[in-house]
């Protein structure tokens, strides 16, 4: 072998010799891999596999998170319930007595015009007399006995500024009760309910379960051996109906004087729990808390305050005459409130007890207080938690908590974001644009949902809110599902949940900016609660995620196993579903496990793995666990609770459905944006389920009849006659466009007389349909003795257009109106210049209530006899005598006694010419002439009127109705009366 050889052979085994070295080098560094991965993934304990089978964040495991979350909440509400309208297991006598008390009062309607109404307040005074009897420092007290009347101005409740206003003429029957405290120097507590009902319900619950909880607190008392501190009064009120008469006139009674604080019970539904409408002030509504059931939101004060709700209570009087108190109140369904079914077969002793356990409650804990703070401005912001507890909060506290929250809470988690930049550990890129895409398609999405269902089936929300609800929430969440999961899948970016969560962060932190302003005291948004609670928790789930990454390691190494060669397609499945799963540790060092959801798929290659990854396993399920369903149970007890008590007044205007759909587009993306930072990984069985959500709640909400006989289409009617024109008796039923004709083309008088059914619409999406019916026999009699043209007749005593009145002063007139066995009539004006409640002012100045009822009287109102400011005075003959500059649009006069043959009213009024500083005007000038409309109204339809000897129904046109209306109807008065007579004079 020569050298050269030998040197190539050499050079030969050191290439082979290095070659294998490096071969052995890269097997043994292999074997060292291998070795580290085995060691990595050593098979963990079933216990502990168990555990990152369940609580990893894992399609199937939030799905079933989030079923058992939303029906938990469902449950929790429905027990709540249960639980609040749970009786003792041994009856208390109160409640007992109070039933039994509540089944006299829901005998017949029994509205102020009625003979009824009378014997209910007989009942009453005997009840209330009764029981002061049992205690030396009880005494009781009736308006009826002691002829107390009201002379008042009612001024416009929906135009503050306009300073004239109807005056009301008022004779009370208030039954009263007082209750002497052991230190009568303090201010009393006023307990207060109507006891009348509208003419066509039994006034179960508005109000008799008002008054009968009443009637059990005085027995109470009456029965118990503790005195209270303070004084109690109660005030079981009159003619609350139709202009809350009756509280009005308690402030014409003594005892008002000593009255400082209130209780208002009163009912807009037909029972189940009575709800804290509303409360004065913040110290008031802390009394609340010692409720034994507590049930209310401020939410609702809000929509009384900003005049979303249409209706008032007696809550109204108390506070604008100074008292300080809170309205409890049965809220719903407003389909039977105010018809036959406001009886005593839709409540129970259930709901009765709730309202008079809560009440009796209340008044103990103010009857009981020593001091109560004189602070009356501070509004309350107040909401329960499913019947167990009450919270209450100043409304500047709240606004000094939004404030804090607004500042420092952005300020914390703009410093983790700084510390995440500049560690550059967390890159999201432009990844943050997908979300405000995916929200703007879900909210279309949903808004079109919501449209349709409007246009197609409107009035299905009266009697079902929760299939549309339904509907609108999946289609908003599928949509999301899709665009979030595609882009997601697409353009895969760490940590997604926390990047959508922080997006609906900045979002609230903008409605809570919004909110904040509006609630800067005083104000009247107690509501907005809600946004505080649902910013803060999305602030914690922020806070969590935020600082999880923060705190990641930027410098470790992960491993991944390869996932080729698994033995099956379900681990194969497993694998690829874990990819994306975020379990990697927030605070630990060691090494995660494959379950990671952003380890690279390599086999035996070390790599350097994303910083973030240092995320505690679970924190997803605490960001779920506070977010989910802590947010999905405010959402949804608030939105129900709303939706419960607003959806049936969709019947009422066009206006308020579509308020309604607004809240039901609302609520309906609220109940589920919680879910929106996890619905990419929610299981495909769970988008299968939104789908059938959306095409049955859609299928139901957009062909289900919209009326049942739970949820009947409400409807009103007045039979109208006009005396001036001797046309017969004309039947006019108003309600939503639409439904009216259909029902009264099938009534057998209208098919037997082939009578002419007109109908106008009335704007808003109302419609008032008219038709000649049957006339009405409203008292026993002869045929005769019921001529129509007798039930009312007016006489001018004297006319202001006579020409023997004073020159260049005021025109007066007086007239009586005569009408049979009436208690109510109202007057209206109009002349060249005015009409009342429709343009103009007033040129009515100066009017006079007559208590005697002879015609000889003075034609000019003595000025020295009446005093120079505005309001009520007596002449020297002892009549009322009332002044009112700013003008008086018109004239209630309510009366108690049958058999007072009429009203004698005197009128002063200025002419158009003396207020223009022009010459007098001929006496038979159309600028002196006054038009005055008088109506009258009756009440009663269910006793017979004895006519000729023989039985008539008093309002047969009525009982058609109520006979031969579908079982989807119910009916309600239109007026004051069932039945109103028009005559019209001039003078």
């Amino acid at each position: 072998m020569s050298d050269s050889e030998s040197h190539q052979e050499h050079n030969g085994v050191s290439h082979e010799q290095e070659e294998n070295h490096s071969v052995n080098n890269n097997q043994n560094n292999k074997k060292k891999v291998n070795k580290a991965v085995k060691s990595t993934v050593e098979a963990p304990s079933i216990f502990v596999s168990a555990i990152r089978s369940i609580f990893g964040f894992r399609k199937t495991s939030l799905t079933l998170f989030v079923v058992l979350a939303y029906g938990l909440v469902f449950i929790a509400v429905y027990l709540a319930k249960l639980n609040a309208l749970s009786l003792p297991s041994k009856e208390p006598e109160i409640l007992s007595s109070s039933w039994s008390d509540l089944q006299e009062i829901s005998k017949h309607p029994h509205p102020y015009v009625s003979h009824a109404n009378d014997e209910l307040h007989d009942y009453l005074v005997e009840r209330v007399k009764k029981l002061s009897g049992l205690k030396k420092y009880i005494e009781y007290s009736d308006d009826y006995k002691t002829s107390l009347s009201s002379f008042y101005i009612q001024r416009n409740t929906w135009d503050p500024s306009d300073n004239s206003g109807t005056l009301n003429y008022f004779e009370s029957s208030n039954v009263l009760a007082k209750v002497e405290g052991k230190d009568p120097s303090l201010p009393a507590i006023l307990l207060s309910a109507h006891y009348d009902s509208v003419p066509t319900a039994y006034g179960s619950t508005d109000d008799g379960a008002g008054v009968a909880s009443l009637l059990g607190i005085l027995e109470y008392y009456a029965t118990s051996k503790q005195q209270p501190l303070r004084t109690i009064i109660f005030n079981i009120n009159n003619n609350e109906e139709f202009g809350l008469y009756g509280a009005q006139a308690f402030f014409d009674h003594p005892w008002s004087q000593n009255a400082s604080y209130f209780v208002n019970l009163e009912g807009t539904g037909t029972g189940e729990r009575a709800i804290l409408f509303r409360s004065t002030d913040y110290e008031i509504a802390s009394h609340y808390k010692t409720a034994r059931s507590p049930f209310g939101t401020s939410i609702f004060q809000q929509g009384f305050a900003s005049r979303l709700v249409h209706s008032e209570t007696d809550y109204k009087v108390y506070h604008e005459h100074g008292l300080r108190g809170i309205d409890i109140a049965f809220y719903k369904p407003r389909s039977l409130y105010h018809t036959k079914y406001d009886s005593i077969q839709q409540t129970s002793k259930n709901a009765l007890w709730h309202m008079l356990s809560n009440a009796l409650d209340v008044t103990k804990s103010l009857a009981d207080s020593k001091t109560i703070s004189d602070d009356e401005e501070t509004q309350a912001v107040f909401f329960d938690i499913l019947g167990l507890y009450f919270v209450v909060l100043p409304l500047t506290s709240l606004y000094i908590i939004n404030i804090v929250l607004l500042t420092v809470i952005p300020i914390t988690l703009l410093g983790f974001a700084v510390i995440i930049q500049k560690r550059e550990i967390w890159d999201v890129g432009f990844s943050w644009v997908r979300i405000p895409i995916s929200f703007a398609l879900s909210g279309i999405g949903a808004k079109i949902v919501s449209d349709l269902i409007r246009f197609v089936n409107p009035l299905v929300i009266s009697r079902d809110y929760t299939a549309p609800l339904l509907t609108v929430s999946a289609t908003f969440l599928f949509i999301n599902y899709v665009v979030l999961t595609v882009s997601q899948h697409i353009w895969p970016v760490h940590d997604f949940k926390l990047l959508i969560t922080m997006e609906v962060f900045v979002i609230l932190w903008a409605s809570l900016v919004g909110a904040t302003v509006s609630e800067k005291p005083p104000s009247i948004y107690t509501g907005f609660y809600l946004i505080t609670i649902l910013y803060s928790l999305y602030s914690v789930s922020v806070f969590l995620g935020l600082l999880g990454i923060a705190l990641a390691s930027p410098n470790r190494e992960k491993i991944k196993v390869a996932t080729y060669g698994s033995v099956s397609d379900e681990a194969d499945e497993a694998n690829n579903e874990q990819t994306n799963d975020e379990n990697a540790p927030l605070l630990s060092n060691s090494i995660p496990n494959s379950d990671s959801e952003d380890v690279e798929e390599h086999e035996g290659e070390i790599i350097k793995g994303h910083p973030a990854h240092n995320s505690f396993t679970y924190d997803w399920s605490l960001q779920f666990l506070i977010l989910v369903p802590i947010t999905f149970l405010i959402t949804y007890v608030s939105g129900d609770l709303i939706l419960q008590g607003l959806n049936q007044t969709s019947q009422e205007s066009l206006k308020s459905t579509n308020f309604v759909y607004q809240l039901i587009l609302l609520f309906g993306t609220l109940l589920v944006t919680p879910l929106l930072g996890f619905s990419y990984k929610l299981n495909a069985w769970f988008a299968i389920l939104l789908i059938i959500a959306i095409v049955g709640g859609g299928a139901k909400s957009l062909f289900e009849d919209p009326f049942t006989a739970d949820s009947p289409l409400k409807l009103r009617f007045v039979q109208d006659i006009n005396l001036n024109n001797a046309s017969k008796p004309i039947v006019t039923v108003s309600g939503r466009e639409g439904e009216l004709e259909p029902i009264l083309r099938d009534l057998p008088s209208v098919k037997q007389y082939n009578s002419k059914i007109s109908c106008q619409s009335q704007g808003d999406g109302l419609q008032a349909c008219s038709y000649e019916a049957e006339r009405p026999y409203l008292f026993d009699g002869s045929s005769k003795s019921n001529d129509l043209d007798s039930y009312l007749k007016i006489d001018i005593l004297k006319n202001g257009a006579e020409k023997n009145h004073s020159p260049f002063s005021p025109l007066t007139a007086e007239i009586s109106i005569k009408a049979k066995e009436n208690r109510y009539c109202s007057l209206s004006f109009n002349s060249t210049t005015f009409k009342s409640y429709e343009y103009g002012q007033s040129p009515i100045k100066i009017v006079r209530y007559f208590h005697d009822q002879k015609t000889n009287t003075s034609t000019i109102i003595d000025e020295s006899k009446v005093k120079s400011e505005n309001g009520r005075s007596k002449d020297d003959k002892g009549n009322d005598v009332f002044k009112w500059l700013p003008g008086i649009d018109g004239i209630q006069l309510h009366k108690l006694d049958w058999d007072q043959p009429s009203y004698h009213i005197g009128l002063q009024w200025i002419p158009d010419w003396l207020k223009d500083g022009e010459e007098e005007e001929p006496s038979d000038s159309p600028k002196n002439r006054l038009g005055i409309q008088i109506s009258c109204f009756w009440g009663e339809y269910e006793r017979e009127s004895i006519i000729d000897g023989k039985g008539v129904r008093k309002i047969p046109a009525f009982d058609e109705l109520l006979q031969y209306s579908p079982t989807t109807v119910s009916w309600t008065n239109r007026y004051e009366g069932l039945v109103k007579i028009d005559r019209y004079v001039e003078v």
